[in-house]
């Protein structure tokens, strides 16, 4: 999907123009003639804009604003479209969706679950099914997916021949589990989850069965072995989930520190001079609402010869919120609170009422998908749900200095024979479109890992 904006970034240089698709193009260009500018479709530019210049010859209602420049020239002239008249940014590559893999072999789950299994079933074949008629799938809020929608996901997937036959296999693999129970409702569930299930309940697609009872899957590819639970969000999210007020604005606070405690390295003129006059204490913790102002500081960055992006600053905060934020679970507080919170987002909040609906890894691959038992771990849930800091022993973080990972180990007492050695790798980093864009930061892990 195109990510249409005045201020993006891709790879440290900003580049606002873009291209148009050909038949938009080719309307604009008739539009043009009509104002005595005859022009060949190489020589227009679109530059997205904030404010647009002069009389808007096209629009389609939609909510982006581009100021047409003819060889590299600004005229008085605009156009207002919408992200599907948009073909990419000028010069670069087209991004592809970057969850369209996953979101094809997650809906083919539970589609092939009502549907014909053919196992040499082309992309093209199922491609052309395409239609605002329904593929049999819900979203949590009962909205049908239809193969128009399937479609699109197709064509945005770089690997969508795979995750058709990813989709096909877990289908088999999911068949085989509930077998022969009867179905009501194909749920697809990334996001919205149906029947006051739990929002934290990490299933990518639920079945409904016609007895009203739900069973969740976990979709994943991997060509090891995986271990659950896990969590992936905006790390000031993250530490909202459990609502102690006092562990967020310990991370604002490092997040915060870490910028300040960059500044004085950088080198470069116009760069110190911009950060000098820049508060990020004034910025909202957000992934992507400083990306206007980052913007600029870029711009200075550049006059320097300096990547604000990369090396030359994103670099330099990133690894000393790592250094301080790894430092800060090997405190046993604060490692209680951040393994309760991987609770919350696994496992149902039990101060909450909600629809049972227990949930399996489907670990999919296009030789045979697998499914592994994680709800019923019960020493995962011991080792997350635990407040006694007695329990807790040789808490070590392992992190270079350079990566955007780390790894939190530590040995758990469960009162019985021997002790369990936990690993939590995990991962902060910028998941922003366009660049770096704001100074709260993405913070994944793969999975917790217990052993003994």
């Amino acid at each position: 999907m195109v990510t249409v904006n005045p201020n993006y970034v891709m790879k440290g240089r900003r580049n606002p123009y873009y291209d148009m698709k050909s038949p938009t193009l080719v309307k604009i260009v008739k539009q043009l003639k009509e104002v005595g500018i005859d022009v060949k479709t190489s020589d227009i530019g679109f530059k997205c804009v904030d404010k647009a210049e002069g009389e808007t010859i096209f629009s389609t209602k939609g909510k982006s604003k581009f100021q047409i420049e003819i060889k590299k020239t600004k005229v008085n002239f605009n156009i207002q479209v919408g992200k599907k008249e948009v073909e990419g940014h000028t010069g670069m590559k087209t991004r592809k969706n970057a969850t369209a893999s996953s979101d094809v072999n997650e809906i083919l789950s539970v589609y092939y679950l009502e549907n014909v299994i053919d196992t040499v079933e082309s992309l093209e074949t199922l491609a052309s099914k395409g239609g605002k008629s329904q593929t049999g799938v819900y979203t949590g809020d009962d909205k049908g997916v239809t193969f128009d929608k399937l479609k699109q996901l197709l064509d945005e997937d770089e690997t969508a021949e795979r995750d058709i036959l990813i989709g096909q296999q877990n289908a088999i693999a999911i068949k085989k589990d509930i077998n022969g129970k009867k179905i009501r409702t194909l749920y697809w569930t990334p996001k919205i989850k149906p029947s006051n299930i739990s929002k934290k309940n990490p299933s990518d697609v639920i079945i409904e069965f016609t007895d009203r009872t739900f069973q969740g899957y976990s979709n994943k590819i991997s060509t090891g072995e995986d271990v659950t639970p896990k969590f992936n969000t905006n790390i000031t999210a993250y530490y909202s989930k459990n609502e102690d007020r006092n562990q967020l604005a310990n991370i604002k606070t490092l997040i915060d520190s870490s910028w300040n405690e960059s500044v004085p390295i950088v080198n470069g003129t116009n760069a110190k001079a911009a950060l000098a006059g820049f508060d990020i204490t004034k910025e909202a913790f957000s992934e992507t609402k400083s990306q206007e102002a980052f913007v600029k500081l870029s711009e200075s960055f550049r006059e320097d010869g300096l990547d604000f992006y990369g090396r030359d600053f994103y670099y330099l905060f990133r690894n000393r919120l790592i250094t301080k934020f790894a430092k800060y679970l090997e405190d046993k507080d604060n490692l209680i609170y951040f393994l309760q919170t991987i609770y919350f987002y696994t496992y149902d909040d039990p101060k909450s009422a909600s629809t049972p609906c227990p949930y399996k890894l489907l670990i999919g691959d296009v030789k045979g998908s697998i499914l592994k038992e994680v709800s019923s771990d019960e020493r995962l849930k011991q080792v997350l749900i635990n407040t006694n800091k007695d329990k807790f022993s040789r808490i070590q973080n392992t992190y270079n200095g350079t990566s955007q990972s780390f790894n939190i180990t530590f040995d758990f007492d469960p009162g019985t024979n021997g002790k369990y050695k936990v690993e939590i790798p995990t991962t902060v980093r910028t998941r922003a479109v366009g660049g770096w864009s704001g100074k709260s930061l993405y913070i994944n892990t793969p999975g917790v890992k217990i052993d003994g």
